[in-house]
């Protein structure tokens, strides 16, 4: 039995979540965490017992969560658009994280909706009231046209987990603990990835934080909250 991906690529990478400014297509529906932005601090989740799951439900060994597929994706941004029908699009092709932003923004500025990208991979789309049925279906059309590549929307397998972890205990939190912020105590291993990719017991260095108080645009600057795209997929 398989279950939809939790924490995937894109919930995990904060500081790839692509917000827009304005009113414009917004980033992949499966996205669940966010860059800290001023969020109320939450307790953590971690628990002393790393949950456990039977290694026949999880054939993709990311706890046990089916493949994100295409027709996930386009069913994903039909509800997302808000329209009640949605214009036939064919994909042109999958891209990367890096030029999502400007392929899209590229793409809306080509069927009548000037865009711009903004600092930190977010584009701003301009339109008028009376262009909001038009600009949504402009925006779907995009998304489906140039797609980020499925590779960022699948559950995080345990591999990938541990490169987080090694991330944030090598470089992440010693950098925020010398920006004064707190991260709150860091599980072991075993009970981060299990935690992970049950999904029972997320842990980020982000939980205990007091996010309100602090410039989490200088943080997250100067203390990226992620490994790279390549660390993660080797390219």
């Amino acid at each position: 039995m398989t279950r939809t991906p939790k924490f995937c690529a894109l919930s995990l990478i904060a500081i790839f979540s692509l917000a827009l400014a304005s009113c414009s297509s917004g980033g992949d529906p499966t996205a669940e965490l966010t860059a800290p932005t001023g969020a109320t601090p939450s307790e953590s989740l971690v628990s002393e017992e790393a949950p456990t799951l039977s290694s026949k439900d999880d054939p993709l060994d990311n706890g046990g969560y089916g493949e994100f597929t295409w027709d996930d994706f386009v069913k994903g941004k039909q509800e997302e658009s808000g329209l009640s029908s949605w214009p036939e699009v064919e994909r042109i092709r999958y891209v990367s994280q890096e030029v999502w932003p400007e392929e899209q923004a590229t793409c809306l500025t080509n069927l009548g909706f000037p865009t711009t990208v903004e600092e930190g991979g977010s584009f701003s789309t301009k339109f008028t009231e009376d262009q909001e049925q038009a600009a949504a279906e402009a925006s779907y059309t995009c998304a489906l046209q140039y797609p980020q590549d499925l590779k960022y929307s699948q559950a995080l397998t345990r591999t990938q987990l541990r490169t987080f972890y090694a991330y944030y205990r090598d470089a992440l939190v010693p950098c925020l603990q010398g920006l004064n912020l707190d991260t709150g105590s860091l599980p072991s291993e075993e009970t981060f990835v299990e935690g992970m990719a049950s999904g029972t017991a997320p842990w980020t260095p982000y939980d205990t934080m007091d996010l309100a108080s602090a410039d989490t645009t200088e943080m997250n600057q100067k203390c990226p909250p992620s490994p790279s795209a390549e660390e993660l997929y080797g390219n």
